[in-house]
């Protein structure tokens, strides 16, 4: 949006939640809109104050604009997502998702650097990572020191507990706490590969669709 000052902030953003509440509110590309603080943090829309004369709905696309996948909506929430695992968007976000610090914490491994080793082919996966070597780490980082760093935190980061692998993985619905009960009541990845989704299910806290998360991530063939 122009920015506009707001409860003592200039905003120049506003949340719009999903495709329902644009829907619902009638909003159009060009609209005047009321903005609130949610909360007195989060700027949100509230409504359109007036459409412009040629006004369009705004609908969100209805393939992934990175690969061009056809996007799925679940029955249980209203946001549409993309179901292939190998675009390209999504390998970007879950690489530094893995690497962040309450993850893998890969100290040097930014969105900038994923973004060249995914660029010059260097890594198509998490898994790419370990098998890097300063002399390929240099071409992106730009210097030796950088480069020996960088896999140093790799090698580091093999030290992490299970659940903060468990964690990185980025399956959906699985935070902090619940990747630990996991490992608490699995004990190894093996362990919790193989579980049912009636045994996940048992963990105090889980319920269906957190189990049936991660046993269809621990089923997925990546």
């Amino acid at each position: 949006i122009d920015p506009v000052r707001l409860a003592g902030t200039t905003v120049t953003n506003a949340t719009l939640h999903n495709q329902d509440f644009i829907t619902e509110k009638g909003i159009c590309l060009g609209d005047k809109i009321i903005v609130r603080k949610a909360g007195e943090i989060i700027p949100e829309v509230v409504r359109s104050a007036s459409h412009l004369p040629d006004a369009v709905p705004y609908e969100m696309p209805e393939v992934c604009p990175v690969c061009g996948t056809k996007a799925v909506r679940d029955a249980e929430e209203s946001a549409l997502r993309c179901p292939n695992p190998d675009c390209p968007a999504q390998l970007l976000k879950r690489m530094i998702h893995f690497a962040s610090k309450d993850a893998m914490n890969i100290e040097g491994l930014g969105e900038a650097i994923v973004q060249q080793l995914l660029d010059n082919k260097f890594v198509s996966n998490v898994a790419d990572l370990y098998e890097l070597d300063v002399q390929t780490v240099m071409q992106v980082t730009g210097g030796m020191k950088s480069a020996e760093n960088l896999i140093n935190s790799i090698e580091n980061s093999k030290k992490a507990s299970l659940d903060r692998l468990v964690f990185a993985l980025g399956i959906r619905g699985i935070g902090q706490r619940a990747a630990k009960l996991l490992c608490e009541k699995f004990g190894s990845m093996e362990a919790i590969m193989e579980a049912l989704p009636l045994e996940i299910c048992s963990i105090d806290g889980f319920g269906d669709i957190m189990a049936d998360s991660v046993y269809n991530a621990m089923q997925e063939p990546h």
